[in-house]
């Protein structure tokens, strides 16, 4: 089964407008059903769209923006003001202390913010990089003043918070999978994951590292560029372009070595080209050439041979990890086709063809006719792949915007099937994909999750999907019919759901033991499904889900800042 498609059919408010006007007039000139040479023709017909002149650093410009950053953090606006430091850091010239200067403002910030641990990194990232001496004395204080704080106890990591890693016995050649669980076919919706044994409520059964991610042009400032990890916006900047960071060095040269280093004379073109996250598509072919040492002929004939031949994680040893391994099984992946965003799909793809020949690496090594035809099929098929397997997380920046996008591409997480009365919550946040259990699962059923809204989130608009959901849910004729499938609550149960209320809203219970007691209140009445109340509760688990799995990379993301700086 497929999830809902990602690239939509007009660009994101970030693209110009000449780009804009191209696309558009792809998807009302040309049939969905052409050739993608018919698209490529007219994009290369218009080559002074695409082809534009790429930002460089300017100190001029990192200047402009620190003082822009600097007005929002006396505003106290922080997160606006953390994104013009950023930009100014990626803006600055190689040495300039402009980039030292703005790990310093980003320390102010973190110490608003009582984030001490970021503070003292930041500070500690500042002085490496020649912050000024005749401005150090101010630092010293406030390195001064987090140091005496942690030593008292203030850090945030000493309030209790639930651990979101997988807590069941794992698959020894899956490890980041839950033992027990099998991949199968099922007749009305091809691959799926089944429980092979039970599995109880608040189980987490996949912690699964997305293989690539991407970040909406919004959040380029915002989250790693490699693993689209948020950690509270404390990034570093690309040496080379000016619209790259990264969460650690680890990322930046994982990134640098796998795909950025393609990427990274192209990134404005690259830019300018992208709708929403339609870049996963050459992202995933740029990884698979790496992955291929970069021989064209080599990966032109295995992917010819293996398009759509049906890929299956499950016979991969992830202890013995080979990344090229995983690649073919992606690349196997039998897709739909979509109809309704084929055209767009096949826009995005020539467009990303039209960037990428301008990379001198790439067009050295597109020597024929069927090199180049490889090339702009394989745009086409990885931004199939990407649009229908990948996992979406929504960002808000403010309380106006509309919401921005960060995608992650999984190996076995992408195999999970949709229902509006899901079992598992999958939740990708960080740059990995978490299942854990809404509700218990037996032997011998499907492990699915809700791609959109649940059957109970009942404010929520209506999702249409590339598939007809066929759930429970959805074979009901209306909302009553459902609910009088199952049952009403005893008293006992509507006495534990008043109890649950108010250990939920009592400040003497800590995030471990109200989750703890949610999970508790739903394996013991589960019984009751589907049911008002219940279905309420069901509700704010998920939510507390979202806000423990947030808290837990929070943790995990200080204690990196504090081995960093005490190493």
């Amino acid at each position: 089964m497929d999830k809902p498609p990602s690239p939509k059919t007009t660009a994101g408010g970030h693209v110009p407008p000449d780009v804009d006007i191209l696309l558009s007039s792809m998807l009302s000139e040309i049939a969905s059903d052409a050739d993608i040479e018919v698209y490529r023709d007219m994009v290369l017909a218009n080559g002074e769209v695409v082809d534009v002149s790429e930002v460089t650093k300017s100190d001029t410009k990192a200047e402009q923006l620190r003082k822009a950053g600097n007005r929002l953090y006396h505003a106290r606006k922080y997160k606006a003001a953390l994104g013009k430091y950023n930009e100014a850091m990626c803006c600055a010239e190689s040495g300039s202390e402009h980039l030292a200067i703005c790990y310093a403002n980003r320390s102010a910030i973190y110490y608003e913010q009582e984030e001490y641990e970021l503070a003292l990194l930041n500070m500690a990232l500042a002085k490496e990089r020649n912050y000024p001496a005749k401005i150090l004395d101010k630092l010293d204080v406030r390195e001064q003043s987090c140091r005496k704080k942690l030593e008292q106890g203030q850090s945030k990591n000493i309030v209790l918070c639930p651990r979101m890693g997988i807590n069941v016995e794992v698959n020894p050649r899956v490890p980041f999978l839950a033992k027990g669980i099998a991949m199968r076919q099922y007749p009305w919706c091809n691959r799926g994951l089944e429980a092979e044994r039970d599995f109880r409520t608040g189980d987490v059964i996949l912690d699964e590292k997305a293989v690539l991610s991407i970040v909406d042009v919004p959040l380029k400032y915002y989250n790693c560029s490699h693993c689209s990890a948020e950690n509270q916006h404390s990034l570093i900047p690309c040496p080379d372009c000016v619209f790259a960071m990264y969460c650690s060095e680890a990322c930046l040269e994982r990134d640098k070595r796998l795909v950025h280093r393609f990427e990274c004379g192209l990134t404005t073109k690259l830019r300018n080209v992208s709708m929403y996250t339609s870049n996963m598509g050459p992202k995933l072919f740029l990884y698979g050439l790496t992955l291929f040492n970069d021989d064209l002929d080599q990966m032109m004939e295995y992917c010819e041979q293996s398009v759509n031949a049906g890929g299956d994680p499950f016979t991969l040893d992830y202890g013995e990890y080979d990344p090229l391994a995983e690649f073919k099984e992606l690349h196997k992946t039998v897709l739909n086709t979509n109809t309704e965003i084929e055209g767009s799909l096949k826009a995005c793809a020539a467009l990303s063809y039209a960037v990428l020949i301008k990379n001198l690496a790439i067009n050295s090594t597109l020597t024929t006719k069927s090199h180049h035809r490889f090339l702009l099929n394989s745009l086409l098929h990885y931004t199939r792949v990407a649009c229908f397997l990948m996992w979406n997380s929504h960002v808000n920046l403010s309380t106006t915007s509309t919401g921005h996008v960060l995608s992650g591409l999984t190996s076995v997480g992408s195999l999970i099937n949709h229902s509006c009365d899901p079992n598992v919550a999958a939740i990708y946040m960080g740059g990995r994909l978490k299942f854990i259990l809404l509700r218990p699962i037996r032997a011998g059923e499907q492990i699915l999750t809700a791609y959109g809204p649940t059957w109970y989130d009942r404010n929520h608009p209506p999702v249409t999907y590339s598939f007809v959901c066929a759930c429970p849910f959805c074979v009901q004729p209306s909302m009553q019919h459902w609910l009088a499938t199952g049952r009403e609550l005893s008293l006992g149960a509507e006495r534990n759901a008043d109890m649950l209320l108010a250990i939920l809203q009592d400040e003497a219970f800590n995030d471990v033991d109200k989750l703890h007691a949610i999970q508790q209140y739903i394996q013991r009445h589960i019984r009751f499904h589907p049911e008002d109340t219940l279905s309420r509760i069901m509700t704010t688990y998920r939510l507390y889900l979202l806000e423990m799995v947030k808290k837990d990379i929070e943790r995990m993301g200080r204690e990196a800042a504090v081995a960093r700086v005490f190493e």
